[in-house]
C-alpha cells in the first residue's frame, strides 16, 4: 500500500465521524421543527438554518465531505468508500450506549476495517478515473432510482426509510461524481452534477429525518452511500480486486463494511431492509465479476501478453508487457505501453517513443510524470490528436551504472522494439513516428533520429545533452566512432536530408543537473537555427528544477504530433 493510499484511508475514517455524527444532530434538530414541505422551501430551509443544534450538525457534515474529498483524490474509491463504511462502526461507539445487536454491528464493521487492512499488504493500488460516459450512466440511473423510492417505493420502504434510500442513492451518485471530477480537463463537467445530487440528497435525508428515526433514515442512506461507490470503483473505475487469497479478504472486507452499517440501521420496515442487503450483495459480486470477467478479456486485448498497469481519467490506458531483446541476452524487462481513450484497432495512430534515462525505468514516465493523466486531458481537450506511447526499458541490466542509448540499447529500439510495434498495433508508419527521451534518454533519441533519418518524423530531448559521454558503450570508443554519435556533426552531415524529409525537433531544459549543462541544449538549439532545421526550444526558469519536467510534457506531447493535427482539429469540431 502506497503512503497516499494510507493517508487517504484515515481521512476517509474521519470524514465517516463528522458526516455520521452530523447526520445525527441534524436529525434531532429536524425532528423538534415544524414540518417541511418542498411547497414552501425558502421558509423550511428558514427553519433548519435558525436551528443552532442543526446548524452545527450541517457544518459537521461540510468539513466530512471535504475530507471524503481529499481522501478520494489519494486512495481509489473502493477502499474509500470501504473504510466510511467501517468508520461507523467507530462513531456507533462515542454517540451513546449500544445494545447487544449493535455492538455486534461495530464489531463487524471494525472486522471489516482489519480484513480491508490486510487485503492491501504488498498490493499496488492505481487511482485511475474510468469511463465519463459510464460515470455519466451511473449518475443518470441513480436519479431514476431515487425518484421511485420517494415516489411507488414509499409504499414498500415505510416512514423515513423511503427517503433515505433516496438520499442514499443521489449521495452515491455524487461519489461518483466527484470522483470523476477529480480527472479534471472535460471532466470538470462533473462538479455542477455532484452539487445538484448531493443538494438532492440533502433535500430527502431532511424530509426523511421528519417522518422515520434517525437510525432509520440515516441507515439507510449510509447503506446506500457506502455500498453503491464500492461497487462503482471496480466497475467504473477499473479498481482491481488482487487475485488469490488477498482477493478473497478484500470481498469479505466489503461486505464486513456493508454488514455493519446494515445491522446499525435498526429501522421498523426490516423487510426493506433485508432485501435491500441482499440487493447489495447482489450488487457487489456482479462488480466482482464484471472485474474479472474485464480482466479475462484484456489478456487477449488489445495486446496479447501485456497486463493492464494504469488507466487515465478519459480512458486511456497504460499495458505492460515484453518485447524481447534478442541483442541482450537475459533481459526480461518489461515495456510500457500508452493507449488513448477509445482505442480502436481499426483506427491508425502516430507513436512517440520514449527513453528514460540512466539509471531509470518506464516507470519515470508512467508514475512521476502522470503520462496517463496529461495525455489524456490533451486528447480530451483537443490539444493532440489520440496517439501510442512506447516506453521501452534500457541501460545495464546487472549493476547501477552509467550508459547511453547506443549499441545494443540502439539497436533494440530500432530493429526489435520499433518493428514490433509496427507489427502489433495500427500505426501511421514513418509519417507519424517520433522519438523522446529525459537525459541520458534524450541524447539517445536526437542521435537515433540523426543515424536512421527517416526512421522518425520528430526528435526530441527533455533536458539532455549533445555530445555522447565516455561510458557504457563508449568507454574505449575510437574518435571516428565518438562522431558517428555526435548530434552536432550528424546535423550538419545530414541538413538536406534532414529538410527534404521534414525532420523536426523539440529541446527543453531548466537548471544544469549533474554533468548535463543547460548551456549545451541552448547551443544546439542555436545550431538548428543556423542550418534553418525545424525545431522548438522549450525554457524552464535556470534557478530551479522542481515541476520542469512535468511542465514541459504537455508541450512535448503536442509538438510530437504529425502536421495533420490541425485538419483533425477541425474534423473533430
Amino acid at each position: 500500500m502506497t503512503a497516499s493510499v494510507g493517508v487517504g484511508l484515515v481521512l476517509s475514517l474521519a470524514s465517516a465521524v463528522a458526516l455520521n455524527w452530523g447526520y445525527f444532530a441534524q436529525h434531532d434538530a429536524a425532528a423538534s421543527l415544524a414540518r417541511l414541505t418542498l411547497r414552501r422551501p425558502l421558509h423550511s430551509l428558514a427553519l433548519l438554518f435558525r436551528n443552532r443544534r442543526w446548524l452545527v450538525g450541517f457544518v459537521t457534515g461540510i468539513g466530512g465531505w471535504v475530507l471524503y474529498v481529499v481522501a478520494l483524490a489519494l486512495a481509489p474509491l473502493s477502499l474509500v468508500q470501504a473504510a466510511a463504511a467501517g468508520g461507523i462502526g467507530v462513531l456507533a461507539l462515542l454517540v451513546r450506549r449500544l445494545s447487544a445487536s449493535e455492538r455486534v454491528a461495530v464489531f463487524v464493521a471494525i472486522g471489516g476495517l482489519a480484513l480491508l487492512a490486510i487485503s492491501l499488504i504488498g498490493t499496488q493500488t492505481p487511482t485511475a478515473g474510468g469511463s465519463a460516459a459510464a460515470a455519466a450512466a451511473w449518475v443518470a440511473a441513480s436519479l431514476a432510482v431515487a425518484a421511485l423510492a420517494v415516489g411507488p417505493g414509499r409504499a414498500v420502504l415505510a416512514r423515513g426509510a423511503g427517503f433515505g434510500t433516496a438520499a442514499g442513492v443521489l449521495y452515491a451518485a455524487g461519489d461518483v461524481s466527484t470522483k470523476a471530477a477529480l480527472g479534471g480537463g472535460g471532466r470538470l463537467a462533473f462538479v455542477p452534477v455532484l452539487l445538484a445530487c448531493h443538494g438532492l440528497a440533502f433535500v430527502a435525508l431532511q424530509l426523511g429525518f421528519q417522518r422515520g428515526g434517525a437510525l432509520e433514515t440515516a441507515g439507510m442512506a449510509t447503506l446506500w452511500t457506502n455500498a453503491l461507490p464500492i461497487a462503482a470503483g471496480t466497475i467504473l473505475f477499473g479498481e482491481p480486486i488482487p487475485g488469490g487469497n488477498l482477493g478473497a479478504v478484500r470481498v469479505a472486507a466489503f461486505a464486513a463494511v456493508v454488514a455493519g452499517a446494515f445491522l446499525l440501521s435498526r429501522s421498523p420496515a426490516r423487510t426493506a431492509l433485508v432485501a435491500t442487503s441482499v440487493v447489495v450483495a447482489a450488487l457487489l459480486a456482479a462488480s466482482l465479476g464484471v472485474a474479472r470477467t474485464a480482466e479475462a478479456l484484456s489478456a487477449d486485448q488489445p495486446l496479447p501478453g501485456f497486463t493492464l498497469l494504469d488507466r487515465g481519467p478519459d480512458g486511456g490506458t497504460v499495458w505492460t508487457g515484453r518485447i524481447i531483446n534478442p541483442f541482450v541476452s537475459g533481459d526480461a524487462r518489461w515495456t510500457d505501453i500508452y493507449l488513448p481513450p477509445s482505442f480502436s484497432p481499426t483506427t491508425r495512430y502516430p507513436v512517440l517513443y520514449l527513453l528514460h534515462g540512466f539509471w531509470g525505468s518506464p516507470s519515470s514516465f508512467v508514475d512521476s510524470l502522470r503520462f496517463a493523466t496529461i495525455s489524456d486531458g490533451l486528447i480530451t481537450d483537443l490539444r493532440a490528436r489520440p496517439f501510442i506511447a512506447v516506453m521501452p526499458p534500457g541501460g545495464p541490466t546487472t549493476r547501477r551504472t552509467a550508459g547511453e542509448w547506443a549499441g545494443v540499447w540502439e539497436s533494440y529500439v530500432t530493429r526489435a522494439v520499433v518493428p514490433w510495434t509496427e507489427a502489433h498495433l495500427p500505426t501511421e508508419g514513418a509519417h507519424g513516428r517520433g522519438i523522446a527521451g529525459l537525459s541520458s534518454g534524450g541524447f539517445g533519441a536526437v542521435d537515433m533520429a540523426l543515424r536512421h533519418i527517416g526512421m522518425f518524423g520528430v526528435a526530441e530531448s527533455w533536458e539532455g545533452y549533445f555530445q555522447p559521454f565516455r561510458d557504457g558503450p563508449f568507454v574505449d570508443a575510437s574518435p571516428s566512432v565518438l562522431a558517428a554519435h555526435d548530434p552536432t556533426l550528424l546535423a550538419r552531415l545530414h541538413t538536406a536530408q534532414l529538410r527534404a524529409r521534414h525532420v523536426r525537433f523539440f529541446l527543453s531544459t531548466a537548471a544544469s543537473h549533474g554533468g548535463v549543462k543547460r548551456a549545451w541544449t541552448l547551443d544546439f538549439a542555436a545550431e538548428l537555427r543556423a542550418l534553418r532545421l525545424a525545431h522548438q526550444l522549450w525554457t524552464w526558469p535556470a534557478d530551479r528544477r522542481k515541476g520542469f519536467l512535468r511542465a514541459q510534457l504537455p508541450a512535448a506531447i503536442v509538438y510530437a504530433e504529425p502536421p495533420t493535427l490541425e485538419a483533425a482539429r477541425a474534423v473533430a469540431r
